[in-house]
């Protein structure tokens, strides 16, 4: 009896710092996002200058909007299909940016593309007792929603889009985490992923 009542405190107080007693995680939606503005949320930031990049009518438009992702040290993920940022780059180079400060690698961005009424499950690992933290935009304003789920299909995080959503959680096991995207809309959506 005392084993099992020794094993079983240290497993409540991890569950205690991993989620509140409420809720696994933590939705965040937000309204249009100011490019560029003091004290911005750089998951935050870096959806929003990649969806407003994809809308550029122009490589002269688009320069400014790469020059400010270059500085928040964006990149594509390895799991990426195809990587625009890197072809956006390529038509546009600009004197090298100073990296945002306190990130090795800067945030690592994932694309997708959801036809209307489409849904998409994207599997990506996160770390345990590492927060995990991803911010998402849609091109368009397209209505998204998100919804990230454990493996044992525990739900962590819901939100809508409109037009961006952010969410953060602390898992309590090393895992790969389900991140279903659907789009209720009636056309086409493009949708991007931002991690920590």
């Amino acid at each position: 009896m005392r084993l099992s009542r020794s094993l079983a405190m240290p497993m409540l107080a991890l569950a205690a710092c991993a989620a509140p007693p409420t809720a696994l995680g933590q939705a965040t939606v937000f309204g249009p996002t100011t490019l560029g503005q003091a004290g911005a949320d750089p998951l935050a930031e870096a959806a929003a200058l990649l969806a407003a990049a994809e809308g550029a009518g122009s490589a002269a438009e688009r320069a400014p909007l790469i020059a400010q992702l270059d500085a928040l040290g964006v990149h594509a993920l390895p799991e990426s299909e195809g990587d625009l940022l890197g072809a956006w780059r390529s038509e546009h180079r600009a004197e090298p940016a100073v990296v945002y400060r306190g990130r090795t690698l800067g945030p690592g961005y994932r694309r997708a593309q959801l036809a209307a009424g489409q849904e998409l499950v994207i599997d990506q690992i996160f770390y345990a007792g590492e927060r995990a933290e991803m911010a998402a935009q849609t091109q368009g304003g397209q209505p998204v929603v998100l919804a990230v789920a454990n493996p044992r299909t525990e739900k962590v995080c819901e939100a809508r889009l409109d037009p961006q959503a952010r969410c953060r959680w602390l898992p309590i096991f090393t895992e790969r985490f389900s991140i279903t995207l659907s789009n209720r809309g009636t056309t086409p959506a493009s949708v991007y992923l931002v991690f920590e």
